[in-house]
């Protein structure tokens, strides 16, 4: 007989409570994504989560399945409830949640867990997985018969042998002539009603049977405790009372083996060790393992129509030796192979190897204490020389105004150099740990810095972060970079990095970023510059037609009977022309204007259209048409709106530049067009025929300050390409095939920006 010990739960403590950023890097790294595509599972339960046994065969198999799995599963569990009383549209309200919840994500294997969830899937996988094959558990072969599943549904066969559970009760109880079975008045519970009959009607009249089946749990309760103390109990499901109140098939059990007079008997794994003696039993662990282990099968590649259903080699007595000791029953009486569970055992069966150990440990001693001393000697040896290492390698660091550091994550601990303290602006007196270093870090910086490193810790790859440390009242920039080293088993194990100050450095850029856009307002101002005689014009045209307006109307008030039509004609006309007015001066204004960049969801057609009416009259007097072709339903991007209309701007002159020397007879055009790119972005093409780029200019074409006008500064197209690389964009200048010069703005859309966010 197999003996198994009562298991012991240990308690492990967190190391997890101190270590700075490095603790912190460690707690949220996770594993290595793999690249490879993921297969989907789909777990359909048939009760709620809170059955033991569903549960049990579900995590045995998610085990298994990402053990065992040849690439990345991801597991998806619905619980179905269908064991439960409930009004008719339950099960087709559940049907149409699931469909509409993985019509575009379909599952490529649905596994069932319980009897009634396989009829379920069978009916509606046409609706929620028409393509995904069925492996099921816990259905008994009636029940797989009467499903009619097709030849892709397949899985575990699992007996619940009753007739089995009821001769390990024969054996403990050979004199018992009254054997008392318990079933509720649920879907399950009346299957296992004529299943009971069945087997007792195979006894030819040896036992006298008493069915509590179809019981208020208070009857049932009341029934129970009338049986003899001699007689045998068998529990099989109480899903729910003939009052319709539902209950935990476990919990019911674990509740009436207490109240029991006599000993209790069950073929279910989750009530044993709650009471009942035992039975004839697969454990749900064996049972979900089986099953997973086929899912992997059809997941590698195999016909699910050529795996016909298995039956669970895990089937075997078990009894539980607590129970068996509160009614006095004999081992000796057991089955052969019967597993007994929960046994006491003496002190040298627990420890018998522990002891075998320490005679072959005590044989060893003497000859490694003298191997120790030698090693003692070297390792004395080795530490001297470190130490002098670490030294010279903290001076050489401290030189250069770096700091060192290294934090283990099992011991703890945080080791930095001396200088590091300098960097974070620590006082003499204050332990160099890393809540101080937090302490220290803007508490805007801390978390994205920590986000930052917990990504690359989980990858096992460099990491960076610039945080700020206020020190003796003045900001100062710091840089730490971190790298994880993994132990033996491939879990991060360290980090070790450096800090460095690189407040310089940052102030340099700041100082470069304010230029920049001093000097992309110039280039503002210097086009308007240029564009000055047209703008005046666009703005005078409205004028004049306000004034001429005006003057009609007061024209038509001095007449007695002035006609009120044509006079609000008149004053709507007035109207018209100043907002026209209003918004060439809007448009200037926001050009003209200075100050940081303020992203904002931009409509490129529209930018396009307000960018070319700020042009018109330039473009009528240099006799050059425009060809526009807007696409439809392109998205927004998120921009600043002026920096962008900056350098739509710059290319449109670029582009009435080009044809400066172009012949009037030739005919001067430019080809304005907006359409979606590739990945999703949104692209704006500028094209002109003049006589294209030269090929000695393309190679320096945005190099800053060269140019090939005679009166430019040679930062226009420089500039405008670093204004669209900061906004995750490229531009684009060469010749076109057809003749001239075609300039290509590709910007990302918006939606595509809020994803990497």
């Amino acid at each position: 007989m197999e003996v198994r010990l009562q298991p012991r739960a240990w308690t492990i403590a967190s190391l997890l409570a101190a270590g700075g950023l490095a603790l912190l890097v460690l707690g949220l790294a996770g594993p290595a994504r793999s690249q490879q595509s993921p297969s989907r599972i789909l777990f359909l339960h048939a009760f709620n989560y809170t059955f033991p046994a569903t549960s049990a065969i579900s995590e045995a198999a998610r085990k298994r399945l990402l053990e065992r799995a040849p690439r990345k599963i991801e597991i998806d569990a619905e619980f179905l409830d269908l064991a439960r009383p409930s009004d008719a549209g339950h099960e087709e309200r559940v049907a149409s949640f699931l469909r509409e919840k993985y019509a575009r994500s379909p599952p490529d294997v649905v596994m069932t867990l319980g009897s009634l969830a396989l009829p379920f899937i069978v009916k509606h996988r046409p609706a929620i997985a028409p393509a995904a094959p069925v492996v099921f558990t816990s259905i008994s072969p009636a029940t797989y018969s009467a499903s009619n599943a097709p030849a892709d549904v397949t899985g575990i066969v699992t007996e619940f042998n009753l007739d089995k559970t009821l001769a390990l009760a024969e054996a403990l109880q050979p004199k018992a002539r009254q054997v008392v079975v318990i079933a509720g008045s649920g879907v399950v519970d009346r299957r296992w009603q004529a299943e009971a009959r069945k087997t007792m009607a195979g006894r030819n009249g040896k036992f006298e049977p008493t069915y509590l089946f179809d019981l208020s749990y208070d009857a049932l309760v009341a029934a129970l405790a009338q049986v003899p103390r001699d007689a045998i109990v068998i529990v099989l499901t109480v899903f729910a009372d003939a009052t319709g109140k539902t209950f935990v098939p476990a919990e019911v059990a674990a509740a009436l083996s207490a109240l029991s007079p006599a000993p209790v008997y069950s073929p279910y794994d989750t009530y044993l060790g709650h009471g009942t003696v035992g039975g004839f039993i697969e454990t749900f662990e064996s049972v979900g393992v089986a099953a997973a282990d086929l899912a992997l099968e059809i997941i590698g590649g195999k016909d699910p129509a050529t795996l016909p259903p298995r039956v669970n080699p895990g089937q075997a007595y078990r009894v539980d030796s607590r129970a068996m000791a509160r009614w006095n029953l004999r081992e000796r009486d057991l089955p052969a192979d019967t597993a007994i569970l929960f046994k006491h055992q003496s002190i040298w069966d627990q420890h018998r190897d522990l002891v075998l150990a320490a005679f072959g440990v005590s044989a060893l001693q003497m000859t490694v204490a003298g191997a120790l001393l030698i090693q003692r000697r070297r390792r004395q040896r080795a530490e001297t020389l470190l130490k002098e290492s670490e030294e010279r390698m903290t001076v050489t660091a401290a030189s250069v105004n770096l700091g060192l550091w290294q934090f283990d994550r099992k011991t703890n601990e945080l080791w930095a150099t001396g200088h590091s303290r300098a960097l974070f602006g620590l006082a003499d007196d204050v332990p160099l740990t890393r809540d101080a270093l937090l302490a220290a870090i803007h508490p805007e910086d801390r978390g994205p810095a920590l986000a930052s490193l917990s990504r690359a810790a989980g990858a096992d790859r460099s990491a960076v972060a610039d945080v700020r440390v206020a020190r003796e009242g003045e900001p100062r920039w710091i840089r730490i970079r971190a790298h994880a080293h993994a132990d033996e088993k491939g879990a991060p194990k360290q980090l070790s990095g450096i800090f460095i100050d690189i407040t310089e450095q940052k102030t340099a850029e700041m100082e470069t970023a304010l230029q920049r856009q001093e000097v992309a307002h110039l280039m503002r101002v210097s086009v308007l510059g240029e564009l000055s005689g047209a703008i005046a014009h666009e703005i005078n045209q409205p004028l004049t037609a306000i004034q001429s307006n005006a003057e009609t109307g007061l024209c038509l008030l001095a007449v007695s009977a002035p006609d009120l039509a044509e006079l609000r004609d008149v004053l709507q006309d007035i109207v018209d022309d100043n907002r026209r007015a209003s918004a060439v001066i809007q448009r200037l204004r926001n050009l003209l204007r200075k100050g940081e960049t303020t992203p904002v969801a931009i409509d490129i057609n529209e930018l396009v259209t307000s960018t070319l009416a700020l042009l018109n009259h330039e473009l009528i007097g240099r006799k050059i048409s425009v060809d526009l072709v807007l696409g439809a339903g392109l998205p927004a991007t998120m921009a600043d709106a002026v920096q962008l209309q900056q350098v739509l701007l710059n290319l449109l002159m670029n582009a009435m530049d080009a044809m400066a020397s172009t012949p009037m007879s030739a005919g001067r055009h430019i080809a304005v067009s907006t359409l979606m790119a590739a990945g999703g972005r949104v692209e704006i093409r500028v094209k002109d025929n003049g006589s294209g780029i030269q090929p000695d200019v393309e190679s320096r074409i945005f190099e800053p300050f060269y140019t090939t006008k005679p009166n430019g500064l040679g930062l226009g197209l420089a500039i405008c390409s670093t204004i669209v690389e900061a906004h995750g964009g490229e531009m684009v200048l060469s010749n076109d095939e057809a003749g001239g010069a075609v300039a290509r703005l590709v910007l990302p859309a918006r939606k595509a920006l809020i994803a990497a966010e």
